[in-house]
């Protein structure tokens, strides 16, 4: 799993190194992280922020003789991340991630864009069961103007000048072993980005994708000879 968010939040900083930043006037950030297991204590960890200024994060783990959960979160200016990971050799495992952000910020005339990008992962097997979520909530003042769970990258033209409030909660959950008994195994991981302008891939990436046709090519013609 370590690998794999690493993998994530490298791919997410390299899609986004091209977008413009917001400038928060206000933020908030609360992470959680919850595992349990049939025969192994349950864990569970928060953090939040402020205080703090660096990113947040949480991480907790349940470990049994056959059952094993662990779940994850992190919080950090732009970004949010959440797993979680359960595996039943006939018991009952899971474990639930969450990740929570609120600001406030004023979108600038050059780019009144705000743009959401949410990837999740999800493996299940057996008696496994992943879902990973996020909730969007953007407000100005008493009005709302959206509340609801999104699938994939969402974007929302805002007026200069305005204040807003940008509300995500990102959860990821996997269980095995309930509510169908038996074996299993489920992961479920979660990445959003939030930016005021649509992510364009980095230069070095658009290298590396032109590179890899290349180099298969030549792997294939060494093959044959």
């Amino acid at each position: 799993m370590s690998k794999r968010v690493l993998l994530a939040c490298l791919a997410a900083l390299a899609l986004s190194s091209e977008a413009q930043a917001i400038t928060f006037l206000t933020t908030q950030f609360d992470v959680t992280a919850i595992a349990t297991a049939d025969g192994a204590p349950p864990g569970i960890d928060t953090d939040s922020g402020p205080p703090s200024p660096t990113p947040v994060s949480a991480s907790a783990d349940s470990v049994g003789a056959v059952n094993i959960a662990t779940a994850g979160a992190i919080g950090g200016p732009g970004l949010l991340t959440a797993s979680a990971d359960a595996s039943s050799g006939g018991g009952i495992a899971n474990a639930v991630g969450t990740a929570h952000f609120a600001g406030t910020f004023v979108m600038s005339a050059l780019e009144p864009l705000l743009y959401v990008a949410f990837d999740p992962v999800t493996f299940a097997s057996g008696s496994g069961v992943g879902l990973t979520s996020l909730f969007v909530s953007l407000s100005t003042g008493t009005t709302t103007l959206f509340a609801d769970l999104i699938t994939g990258p969402w974007e929302y033209n805002l007026f200069p000048g305005t204040t807003y409030l940008l509300d995500l909660t990102l959860t990821s959950e996997a269980s095995a072993g309930f509510p169908g008994p038996g074996f299993g195994d489920a992961s479920a991981f979660g990445l959003t980005t939030f930016t005021s302008a649509v992510p364009l891939p980095a230069p070095w990436l658009l290298l590396l994708a032109g590179l890899g046709p290349l180099i298969a090519a030549k792997r294939r013609a060494a093959r044959v000879a």
